[in-house]
């Protein structure tokens, strides 16, 4: 651990808001710890210093303002988003198996160094599938946050072009800019540019794509952490599967996770007097997000009784509200369904394909 005049002089640059002052004791800080052979805690330091410059700049609930960072060549739009968390492993519920597969990857980013010292390198290209709503995009975040790396969100909205070759060219940029340095980039709702090319239903402007992009990962080197996020895998190219180190399956919650994300989502709120796994069994069948609508709604309900516990009206409320809301976004659905089935052309029962 750094002396006490070293410590002295961090906290004055920080209280000045002096910002050479703060560099050069954390600089010092670093140097110390690589004295006493703590090559890994001088690492992390190291890497938090390099980033804070990206991430200081961004909002910790939000994106920047884009700065520096890539732009659409035609429209200006920034490429990326850039955001900055504070959370801890804690802040997510998943199955062990894939808790341990998510620690196993910061692991061994943290010991990066060791890795490529034995000829190796981090897994680096994640693929998330499963339900929306299940963790996926938590799961990003909270990797960066325990890497102390910025969060890239790749803004497909800006990527794609309807100019000819222009999208392909938006993926370089965003491949070249992430390469120069420790980002965690997160491709959320992956399958947009990265569909079966053996689709009839594509044109080949988007096979031009996805071709683009398996070149980009085959050719990436650089440092940063790539994450794809889909809720639709199986409309993804199979030539993409190959390409990712890691592919992890987000489920949706069971009985003991529902708990246990209650109790997360109401951690402000005295529920001793609930039964949670009561609660937890009559969320059969709903994701994360859902959980946390209901356990906002029940605590509404208690502060707007002047109350810090909760109540079992307050739950049984939420759940009743939830169940409400359910049940009308899957008759719109079915409705939906109904209504493209009976527009769709009928078929001239003598014609035939020859």
């Amino acid at each position: 651990m750094a002396n006490g005049d070293l410590l002295r002089q961090l906290f004055r640059g920080y209280a000045k808001r002096d910002d050479s002052q703060f560099r050069a004791a954390a600089d010092a800080v670093i140097r110390a710890e690589k004295a006493k052979n703590h090559r890994l805690l001088a690492d992390d330091l190291e890497r938090i210093l390099r980033n804070g410059s990206v991430a200081a700049a961004a909002n910790p609930f939000g994106a920047t303002d884009g700065g520096d960072l890539p732009r659409d060549r035609e429209r200006g739009f920034p490429l990326l988003d850039v955001c900055s968390y504070a959370h801890e492993w804690d802040r997510i519920v998943v199955s062990p198996e894939t808790a341990e597969t998510l620690r196993g990857i910061v692991r061994e980013h943290h010991c990066r160094d060791l890795l490529l010292a034995a000829n190796l390198r981090p897994r680096q290209r994640l693929l998330f599938y499963g339900p929306p709503g299940c963790g996926k995009t938590l799961a990003a975040s909270v990797i960066a946050s325990v890497l102390s790396y910025p969060l890239a969100l790749v803004r497909f909205d800006a990527i794609v072009s309807s100019y000819l070759g222009e999208t392909a060219a938006n993926l370089r940029r965003v491949f070249e800019y992430v390469s120069r340095g420790q980002w965690v980039v997160f491709f959320d709702e992956f399958d947009a540019i990265g569909k079966d090319r053996d689709s009839p239903f594509e044109h080949g402007e988007l096979k031009r794509v996805v071709n683009t992009l398996l070149q980009m990962m085959d050719a990436f080197q650089g440092e940063s952490l790539l994450i794809a996020a889909t809720n639709h895998e199986a409309l993804l190219d199979s030539a993409l599967w190959r390409r990712f180190e890691e592919v992890i399956a987000f489920r949706k919650p069971s009985a003991q996770e529902r708990v246990l994300l209650l109790r997360l989502f109401l951690g402000g709120f005295d529920h001793t007097r609930v039964d949670l796994v009561s609660v937890g069994s009559r969320l059969k069948g709903s994701t994360g997000s859902d959980i946390e609508q209901v356990a906002k709604d029940a605590a509404r309900s208690a502060v707007l009784d002047a109350r810090g516990w909760l109540a079992e009206k307050d739950l049984e409320q939420a759940v009743s509200a939830f169940r409400r809301r359910s049940s009308a976004v899957k008759h719109a659905l079915q409705d939906r369904c109904s209504a493209a089935s009976s527009e769709a052309p009928e078929r001239d029962p003598e014609w035939t394909e020859t």
